[in-house]
């Protein structure tokens, strides 16, 4: 739920400059940044049951993108009922204390106070109209390159909804050219040689899964147009994309902003893509929701978002769109080949670490050489996960 961090940061020469509308009518201030250091919020509580989690840090607005976790800060969240939402501090974040979801016709506002007596609070925020999404797909061609498109579709008939900011999360899955069942142990004699000895390897290393979430800044409004109806383009990926190579999976989430949320997410984009962001020497923030009540000089980077979400997941194959071709390789280069003895020991024997054994070379019983791979090619632990995702469907 809480804000990606690469969407507020696109190099590491990226000024960590943004700070949001307090109204949808007022205009995006820019100020020179003539101070050390800034608080910054991360923050999206939404209608879903959850855990919220809030993100506070403070962090140099020029040339640095290293964020030191606010510690030891007093966060809650109030409600027009008069309900209060405590959070706790985990593993450099806040998390509430108990789970609880944003509701309709109720305004929330966040209230922070660190420990050194810094207080801090938000504007009012109200849950927009929730408004749930499907997926489609597509063979389409984008600049010259055929792949497959994933569209996001739906339709509010209130026609209220208006504003939507999307991520996604993919996973795709990893098979290795070698199942590998035996490594090679290197064992230490009693006259300080050294020989090998064949041992079990680490189970299940050949098939894993790996996840990715999506950078930017996505959005779409439906203002200028006579239905509340969207169709969006979230995700293309090249039919060349090893990612496809064997099952692919994605979970697009749309959020359902209010106008000024849409817009400073916009403006933010906006500044990003003109490089605005890039430059120290035109540095610039936009005015967000989150103030200093100790300080009304300080600035403060973030924007607390009340926004109703919708996620929906689906599956597919590289064949389901081209039965008759067949998918990119995702491993190129495999080329498995004896080592002799000798080379192993001439290498300090970190060929063992780097290299998984698929078979004994020439020698009959007793072989001269270990045939081996590169240790991705047999052990894709090295780079992914083999923990089947609970969401996972063959």
């Amino acid at each position: 739920m809480h804000m990606n961090l690469s969407i507020i940061k696109k190099t590491s020469l990226a000024i960590f400059a943004f700070a949001f509308l307090s109204s949808c009518t007022e205009q995006y201030v820019y100020q020179n940044q003539d101070f050390e250091d800034a608080m910054t919020v991360e923050a999206t509580l939404t209608n879903e049951l959850k855990y919220q989690e809030i993100n506070i840090s403070r962090t140099r607005l020029v040339n640095d993108t290293i964020k030191k976790p606010e510690s030891g800060a007093n966060v809650t969240v109030v409600d027009s009922d008069g309900n209060v939402f405590n959070f706790d501090e985990k593993d450099g974040k806040y998390i509430s204390v108990n789970e609880f979801k944003a509701e309709p016709n109720k305004n929330y506002q966040l209230k922070i106070t660190t420990k050194s007596g810094k207080s801090y609070v938000s504007s009012t925020e109200i849950l927009p109209t929730e408004n749930n999404i499907n997926l489609e797909t597509a063979i389409e061609e984008k600049d010259g390159t055929r792949g497959v498109q994933v569209n996001v579709k739906s339709f509010d008939p209130t026609n209220t909804s208006k504003y939507y900011r999307y991520e996604y999360e993919e996973t795709y899955k990893i098979i290795t050219p070698y199942n590998i069942q035996t490594r090679l142990k290197l064992v230490q004699k009693s006259d300080y040689s050294y020989s090998f000895e064949k041992v079990p390897a680490e189970p299940n290393t050949q098939i894993c899964y790996t996840t990715k979430n999506s950078t930017g800044i996505r959005q779409t409004s439906t203002v200028n147009l006579t239905e509340d109806r969207v169709k969006y383009p979230v995700r293309f990926i090249k039919d060349t994309d090893y990612m496809l190579t064997n099952r692919y999976s994605i979970m697009v989430s749309q959020y359902t902003q209010s106008q000024s949320a849409y817009d400073y997410y916009y403006k933010s984009k906006k500044m990003i893509d003109s490089g605005e962001l890039l430059s120290p020497n035109q540095p610039g923030y936009v005015v967000g929701n989150i103030k200093s009540t100790t300080d009304l000089h300080e600035k403060v980077v973030g924007y607390f978002e009340v926004a109703s979400v919708s996620r929906k997941r689906i599956f597919f194959n590289f064949n389901d769109f081209f039965p008759s071709e067949k998918p990119v390789k995702y491993f190129q280069t495999c080329d498995a080949r004896p080592f002799g003895f000798d080379e192993i020991k001439q290498q300090n024997y970190l060929l063992l670490s780097t290299h998984v054994y698929i078979g004994d070379g020439p020698g009959g019983i007793i072989p001269t050489s270990f045939i081996m791979v590169e240790k991705k090619c047999g052990d894709c632990t090295t780079f992914s996960s083999n923990v089947i995702p609970s969401f996972w469907e063959n």
